[in-house]
């Protein structure tokens, strides 16, 4: 067979597979609930610790019958960090709580599809949008505590995510439970020098 009606064979199977994917591809819906532990990287930052808050959302899942899924939705989490430092030599402890409603858009992939238990690991981008930033601070050994709207922070934040999780049937419905992270690669305040978001979140849910 020649090599042009050869490639010409090949597209048109490639797309009769795809075709046929699609047609027995499903969507699912998805909400969850979890804790997402959260910091800041970078800057010139000395003591700073994670703060841990709840966190949730939900969307949708593309499911192919190859394995590979598209995921996209809405999710609610408060990052940021606790700090610590000094003013006027009086030590000083601070709470950073930034409040984002995210988008991910991930592509993920089913292992064991046949069986009860499927995992399932995601990869994608994520961008945040800032509803609320506050910060509070109070002196240590005292009772004077301040809390104030922070400024300084910007009002989207761009970040990369990944996770494992896994599908288990459960009485008839399908339960998931699982890790993700996001880093943050965008500068989260307006100053200098840079600080970005990480978190880590464990999470349950349910796929309808």
């Amino acid at each position: 067979m020649p090599v042009k009606s050869l490639s010409k064979a090949l597209l048109v199977a490639l797309l009769a597979l795809l075709s046929a994917q699609s047609a027995e591809a499903q969507f699912k819906g998805f909400i969850q609930i979890g804790m997402t532990g959260a910091s800041f990287r970078g800057g010139n930052l000395q003591d700073a610790s994670p703060i841990f808050r709840l966190s949730g959302g939900g969307g949708i899942r593309y499911l192919y019958p190859s394995g590979f899924e598209f995921e996209t939705g809405l999710e609610y989490a408060v990052k940021g960090s606790k700090l610590s430092g000094t003013i006027d030599e009086i030590p000083i402890e601070g709470v950073s709580e930034i409040t984002y409603v995210s988008m991910p858009i991930l592509i993920g992939y089913r292992f064991n599809r046949s069986g009860k238990l499927q995992p399932r690991l995601v990869a994608g981008a994520s961008m945040s949008f800032k509803t609320d930033a506050q910060i509070t601070f109070n002196a240590l050994g005292s009772d004077f505590e301040q809390q104030e709207v922070d400024q300084s922070v910007e009002a989207r934040d761009l970040g990369i995510v990944v996770g494992l999780d896994a599908n288990r049937l459960v009485g008839g419905e399908i339960l998931t439970l699982g890790v993700r992270s996001t880093f943050g690669y965008s500068n989260a305040r307006t100053a200098k020098p840079e600080l970005l978001n990480t978190s880590i979140g464990l999470y349950a849910g349910i796929v309808f």
